[in-house]
């Protein structure tokens, strides 16, 4: 499985204004969650981000669009580690998380993102150990939990990772990361069901969850535990129960080219009812065979 680290909007912006960013690295397991959203520590992501919306009311209501309030030397040495992060540079960048969290050993926000260094490292016991303290300084911090979700899941602890990620869209249901990690870890456990349950709820809150392509974000892509195109196959049922057709017939035609011969099961499935009759669909699953030669061979005769 393939992952995209999601960044705060606050932080891309300011990365963006300082640097031109290099696509995401795309690792195996499922998608990870940084910013936290619940954590106020005033050096955070989420602080970084409630200064830009101030900023914005501020200009909104005062003719003379004044500046947003200078950044304290915290928030300046956080940003330089965000921006060390950016830039793939994960041991200076848990280094200079370190020596913030020096000064805020309760900061969950910063234990959280030291995880994710570490995670990107491939050192998945340290991750495993900061987000539990992010988690454990603060209970409603959804991010650190669904990455406590994605350690289980790089473990082929399917079970456990699902238990984290019920927690985190427990605490913040618009964590569509959360809900399609549920989804990869119970198509792992061979619970279709409850995957496609799962990646419907990720639509509902990012219709664009599976689709991103851009230089800020980048794809998610099943590997590894399940074939490829059944993985494809329950994201154009998915998409069929939604209504979606272009999408369906998209991912249908995905499951096809990567040898799913079971994608044909679509045409008798209940599920697909809403869409099959959609030109797109009934080109994947009933193509038109190529019209016969009409072209004559003409033999010379024999002299």
């Amino acid at each position: 499985m393939k992952f995209r680290t999601v960044i705060g909007w606050g932080f891309f912006l300011l990365a963006i204004c300082l640097f031109a960013i290099p696509s995401f690295a795309i690792h195996r397991g499922p998608i990870t969650q940084q910013q936290n959203k619940q954590q106020p520590a005033p050096a955070s992501g989420s602080a970084i981000a409630a200064q830009e919306k101030q900023a914005s009311e501020v200009s909104s209501t005062s003719p003379a669009n004044p500046q947003p309030p200078p950044m304290t030397p915290e928030q300046k040495e956080e940003m330089r580690a965000d921006l060390l992060m950016v830039r793939k540079m994960y041991p200076q960048a848990i280094d200079a998380y370190k020596d913030l969290l020096r000064q805020k050993p309760k900061d969950a926000g910063l234990l959280n993102k030291i995880g994710i260094n570490y995670q990107e490292l491939g050192d998945l016991k340290q991750a495993e150990h900061y987000y539990k303290l992010a988690v454990k300084n603060n209970k409603h911090f959804a991010n650190a939990e669904n990455n406590l979700g994605t350690i289980d899941f790089g473990r082929h602890k399917y079970k456990g990772a699902i238990k984290h990620f019920k927690k985190a869209v427990k605490i913040d249901p618009t964590i569509a990361a959360a809900f399609s990690n549920m989804g990869y870890a119970y198509l792992a456990r061979k619970k279709i069901e409850d995957a496609i349950l799962s990646f419907r709820q990720a639509i509902l809150v990012d219709p664009n969850i599976f689709a991103n392509r851009s230089s800020a974000g980048a794809v998610v892509e099943q590997e590894g535990n399940q074939p490829p195109g059944l993985f494809y196959y329950t994201l154009a049922k998915t998409f069929a129960i939604l209504g979606n057709a272009q999408s369906c017939a998209h991912y249908l035609k995905m499951s096809r080219d990567e040898g799913y011969k079971k994608y044909v099961d679509a045409a008798k499935d209940p599920a697909f009812k809403s869409v099959l009759k959609d030109p797109r669909v009934q080109a994947i699953l009933f193509p038109t065979p190529p019209a016969p030669s009409t072209s004559t061979t003409v033999r010379k005769a024999d002299q």
